[in-house]
């Protein structure tokens, strides 16, 4: 049987992280495009980005960025309304962003279920997950960060200073 702890090599912390989430997009790439666009003309660094699945001609993206870059954000956001008037958007600030890695993820099943068990063991709720084949990021309230600290150090062996 194989350990975790051998699995995931390090876990990295962002805090003051921003989630926003964009509803009723036009169903296609173009919108998409605009928004991050827009974002990086403006020197926004966006990090996670999830795209939902659409329903029919609508789609919504949710992405996270700092908090210090919200009013900015938000502005930017405020000038595609006129591109697209149904634009509604969610903002969530003071989140924390837990990305567990490791190289053997890529071989092994299982590793994401572990993660968010033991995430739900700690009743850390995830408000954003974005997987590569070695890298699991998880957004979570910043409330629960000294919870999924304490979760990290049993769980994988690893202190987060």
């Amino acid at each position: 049987m194989i350990n975790i702890k051998d699995i995931i090599e390090s876990v990295t912390v962002e805090n003051a992280v921003t989630l926003v989430t964009v509803y009723n997009l036009p169903n296609n790439s173009d919108s998409i495009a605009d928004i991050f666009s827009c974002l990086a003309e403006k020197g926004i660094n966006v990090d996670m980005i999830s795209l939902n699945p659409s329903s029919g001609v609508r789609q919504t993206v949710s992405f996270s960025a700092k908090d210090d870059d919200l009013a900015n954000i938000l502005s930017t956001l405020g000038l595609l309304k006129a591109s697209y008037s149904d634009l509604r958007i969610d903002v969530n600030t003071n989140n924390s962003k837990f990305t567990f890695a490791g190289e053997k993820m890529r071989e092994l099943c299982g590793v994401a279920a572990f993660v968010f068990s033991s995430l739900g063991e700690k009743k850390i709720t995830v408000k954003m997950i974005t997987t590569s084949e070695t890298k699991i990021s998880c957004l979570i309230d910043e409330s629960d960060y000294s919870a999924a600290c304490e979760l990290v150090d049993k769980a994988y062996g690893i202190k987060i200073i």
